[in-house]
């Protein structure tokens, strides 16, 4: 090979590898783009050639940013085939407090049309970080002026904790005269089931013996008679021990938990509360009754939220061979539910918890201008880091929306509304029995 040859491959390597430099530096690109042009009063320092997502997703970057009278116009470039539909909101979002800024572009209903080329729309208005940070100090030193006010504030804060104090003094008198009590009635009850107990064995063997005809008392009633009377009057006897055991019984046989989770959404940037009482009328049954997604419904969110707000939940539910199923009222709505415990059979291995939740058949409506027509499936899992605690994660509404939620979650136990459920169930049981004689 000559010299020439190898000078003129030489240069030819050398024009590609700076060709594709340029390209890639200048940020071309073989993909096509179509304008939009959108309208701000503030960016908060958005810059230039800063990508743009659609629900999370790039589909597009900024060409040019630039000054119109008293507003500032951005110039978007999105991807061909990707359609944006006209009640989408258009703000600016960050990849963290201090990270870069990027366009966000809140997905909106394909019923309000897509935004066509060259379409211009107004973006949502967002304090910058900076703003909200130097408001947020303004506010505290407005509230610190008005503590140092006239100071009828600090008063007014003093007389109301003093009050809650009382309230809580008097709350704690009462829990402490009347906890001894408390004690010492089911110390009684325990008494009088262990001597029920004890009748109940002796009246067993003394009915066998008759029926033998064992002993003085088998010679006493030779007559068949008299041995038939004794033998129905002792039955009769042990029955209503029986009964009264099984009242005592429902007194003690009561359990009650608290249960307390909590939601994140971090797409909506929201979060909710479920709150309720977990009710064991016997072991493997249990009633639930409380609230679901409580939550202020003057709060905002940074996305759609199309969750329904402060509902109720009203559930039967049996435990059985790690399954707890339960059917009622999940979140206003008909609908059932199963947790899975793989491990239940290992109380060491015992910590993860699978769910699936099916509500909402019939669902046929619009929420914030979104028009569902499935029911709504829920899945999750649960971790239990100890007996009161558990965290997890749980993909909801999974054949609409799929949003990805943080959980956790407190469960602990209250005896005291076990036994007051226990008292009225005993009270119930009493009235009935007078009431049928």
């Amino acid at each position: 090979m000559s010299d020439e040859t190898k000078v003129g491959i030489f240069v030819l390597i050398g024009m590609a590898l700076f060709g594709t430099a340029i390209f890639l530096l200048g940020d071309y690109s073989f993909q096509t783009y179509y304008p939009v042009y959108a309208e701000f009063k503030d960016v908060a320092g958005l810059p230039d050639k800063s990508v743009v997502k659609l629900s999370g997703v790039e589909v597009g970057k900024i060409k040019k940013i630039s000054l119109k009278g008293d507003k500032v116009m951005v110039e978007i470039n999105v991807l061909d085939g990707v359609e944006i539909y006209r009640n989408s909101k258009f703000l600016i979002g960050s990849t963290s407090l201090i990270g870069s800024k990027f366009l966000q572009i809140d997905q909106g209903d394909a019923s309000a049309g897509v935004i066509a080329p060259g379409g211009h729309v107004l973006g949502s208005e967002t304090l910058p970080i900076d703003r909200a940070m130097a408001k947020a100090v303004e506010d505290i030193q407005e509230l610190v002026k008005d503590f140092r006010g006239d100071g009828s504030m600090t008063r007014n804060l003093n007389d109301i904790l003093s009050n809650l104090r009382e309230v809580t003094a008097n709350i704690n008198e009462i829990i402490s005269t009347s906890q001894p009590h408390a004690e010492k009635a089911m110390e009684r009850l325990d008494s009088i089931t262990a001597r029920l107990d004890a009748m109940l064995a002796k009246t067993d063997e003394l009915v066998d013996k008759i029926n033998r005809g064992d002993g003085a008392m088998g010679a006493l009633v030779g007559d068949k008679q008299m041995k038939d009377n004794v033998t129905a009057t002792l039955t009769n006897l042990k029955d209503a021990s029986v009964s009264v055991k099984d009242m005592l019984g429902r007194i003690s046989g009561f359990r009650t938990y608290w249960n307390w989770q909590w939601k994140y959404d971090p797409l909506a940037n929201t979060s909710k509360n479920d709150l309720g009482v977990r009710i064991y009328p016997r072991e493997g049954r249990y009633y639930y009754l409380g609230g679901a997604n409580i939550i202020n419904t003057r709060d905002r969110s940074s996305a759609p939220d199309y969750e329904v707000k402060n509902t109720v939940d009203a559930q039967l539910g049996w435990e059985m061979n790690g399954f707890d199923i339960y059917a009622g009222a999940v979140r206003g709505s008909g609908g059932f539910g199963v947790r899975y415990s793989p491990f239940h059979s290992s109380s060491a291995l015992d910590k993860v918890r699978f769910l699936f939740e099916a509500s909402e058949f019939t669902r046929r409506r619009y929420i914030k201008t979104r028009f569902f027509n499935a029911p709504r499936f829920d899945a999750g899992v649960d971790y239990l880091l100890n007996r009161y605690f558990s965290a997890g994660v749980r993909i909801s509404d999974l054949a609409e929306v799929r949003r990805l939620n943080y959980t956790t979650r407190v469960m602990f136990e209250d005896k005291d509304i076990a036994y007051l459920l226990g008292l009225m169930s005993f009270g119930a049981s009493g009235a009935a029995s007078k009431s049928s004689k």
